[in-house]
């Protein structure tokens, strides 16, 4: 909130001035509206939406299944599952990206949301929510003649509220803080998220560090607003799926 001339002045001496610019203004935060930073919020926004709608209902019936079912090769295909979790992005960010261009994907909003919609980690959470619920309600509502996904849609589903919001969370908050894959899977201006359109303020030649600080201040803002509603959802799952 300092004029740009003035926002390295108070560093060199330690004090209130440091935290309380002599002179307010927003004129960092007026550029970024009069620029691309709405149409990267939009993007980022749809496609992190996208991502936790779709994420909760593939993951969630992955991790009922596991919970749910008995068949060959469960433990070793859940093993897979939560390796798949400790594995870095950058190991696989070629191959994927290959897969992506062959599809025609590059530069559209399925090549940032599909990949990241299965996540190791949200399954393992499902997983262990489901696999606590006793049998008996899922055997009771089969002998009532309910089909599998009846039982998950209005039976294992309404309980996991908590394992929902937590995964929720989760999703939202990897595709909000997305950059590396963004960068190579759609790189046009036209589909440049948060993370993005936050890196495009230093280049070479010059840095715009007010546009830099005043983006990051909103993403940060925006990215810990679901975090705050959802915290208390968010470390009683872990702490239960980690006893579990």
């Amino acid at each position: 909130m300092r004029p740009q001339a003035e926002i390295f002045q108070p560093v060199s001496e330690f004090g209130w001035g440091t935290f309380v610019p002599s002179r307010f203004t927003l004129d960092s935060y007026r550029a970024l509206w009069n620029g691309d930073f709405p149409l990267a919020l939009r993007n980022s926004a749809f496609v992190a939406a996208m991502t936790v709608i779709c994420g909760v209902i593939v993951n969630a019936l992955a991790g009922f299944a596991f919970a749910a079912f008995d068949f060959r090769g469960k433990n070793l295909l859940f093993l897979l599952v939560v390796v798949s979790f400790m594995m870095p992005f950058e190991a696989i960010v070629l191959p994927l990206y290959v897969m992506i261009q062959s599809f025609g994907w590059t530069n559209s909003y399925k090549a940032l949301i599909i990949p990241e919609i299965a996540n190791g980690m949200v399954i393992f959470l499902f997983r262990q929510f489901f696999a606590s619920i006793p049998r008996d309600f899922y055997e009771a509502a089969r002998v009532d003649g309910a089909s599998w996904l009846y039982i998950f849609f209005r039976i294992a589903m309404p309980l996991s509220w908590p394992t929902i919001a937590t995964s929720s969370l989760m999703l939202f908050l990897t595709q909000w803080d997305s950059f590396f894959w963004p960068v190579v899977a759609a790189s046009s201006s036209d589909y440049a998220v948060v993370q993005v359109a936050i890196a495009r303020n230093i280049n070479f030649e010059q840095n715009d560090w007010g546009s830099l600080f005043a983006s990051t201040n909103l993403a940060i803002l925006i990215g810990t607003i679901p975090f705050l509603l959802v915290q208390r959802f968010y470390v009683r799952t872990l702490v239960s799926g980690g006893i579990k």
